[in-house]
């Protein structure tokens, strides 16, 4: 077996590289990473081994929800997933790429895939238009494998390279141990994600090369947590204090209230598996594992 991961440094994608190691040839391209292939070098490596690679896991792009270089945006999350895209379709080739919930914005939730997208950022505005062409790719191309997995708030070990675009799981454990002290924006009870450990998305991801059709998919609990939740559960872990600071004038009207996804597509699916609790996964992840 054989596949190509993009993004394969990355958070997501460094654990679906673990998780693949025993099954065959992994090809991992990331721009991050010296060791890697360029994304650009996976046009050439689709082209000369088609005939080898089962399956292209595409994870890398840029994902800051605070990035306005609109050009980079373009040609890193738009152009470089439709050009594999279009060659994995060439090739018959499983194409599963990430989305974003992102898309669903201050929609009603819970969320369908066929809910009307309301992007409050340029990252998002990015990953609507990427799943738009793939709807109209399969609609071209009815034999296309094309699978977009609009992860939802995904948390685990591995995300101390995201910076501010870390989970508030990383964020709160980090400040439980450095401080002693949990901040939270005033209202975090009034905020809640569809929080999903990334061992779930992992499984997700893999499984979706089988699934009985191509199309877009929720990736989520189908439960949604407060921020205030994901701070008591660390709190009890460790012992630290929760304190309110002010919520940021600058996410004020850009902060989604409530995400919830709508699991009927996946699990019709075949994949209507238990995913873990929130405080089974933060336990997880407070053991390192």
């Amino acid at each position: 077996m054989t596949v190509i991961v993009t993004g394969a440094a990355g958070f997501i994608g460094s654990h679906l590289r673990r998780a693949l190691e025993s099954e065959g040839e992994i090809i991992c391209c990331d721009i991050t990473d010296d060791d890697m292939a360029g994304p650009y070098r996976c046009f050439h490596l689709l082209r000369d081994r088609s005939n080898d690679i089962e399956c292209v896991y595409h994870l890398g792009a840029m994902s800051s929800t605070t990035e306005t270089n609109i050009s980079a945006l373009t040609e890193n999350n738009i152009q470089l997933s439709a050009t594999l895209m279009d060659i994995c379709i060439e090739r018959a080739i499983p194409f599963v790429y990430a989305s974003s919930a992102s898309i669903y914005g201050l929609g009603d939730a819970p969320f369908a895939e066929n809910s009307i997208p309301s992007p409050l950022n340029y990252y998002a505005i990015s990953k609507t238009a990427v799943d738009m062409y793939a709807q109209q790719k399969i609609h071209d191309h009815p034999g296309a494998k094309i699978y977009g997995l609009r992860y939802f708030n995904v948390y685990g070990t591995g995300e101390d390279h995201k910076g501010n675009m870390a989970s508030p799981v990383h964020k709160f454990l980090q400040q439980a141990a450095l401080t002693n002290e949990i901040q939270i924006f005033e209202g975090s009870s009034g905020f809640s994600r569809d929080f999903i450990h990334v061992s779930d998305v992992v499984s997700i991801t893999l499984a979706a090369p089988n699934f009985p059709a191509p199309g877009i998919y929720n990736v989520g609990t189908g439960i949604s947590r407060s921020f205030q939740d994901v701070a008591d559960i660390i709190s009890t872990l460790t012992g630290a204090k929760i304190r309110e600071i002010a919520f940021p004038p600058h996410l004020k009207g850009k902060y989604q209230a409530f995400t919830q996804s709508d699991n009927l597509r996946i699990n019709a699916a075949g994949y209507p598996i238990k995913r873990l609790s929130l405080e089974e996964g933060i336990t997880e992840v407070f053991n390192g594992s």
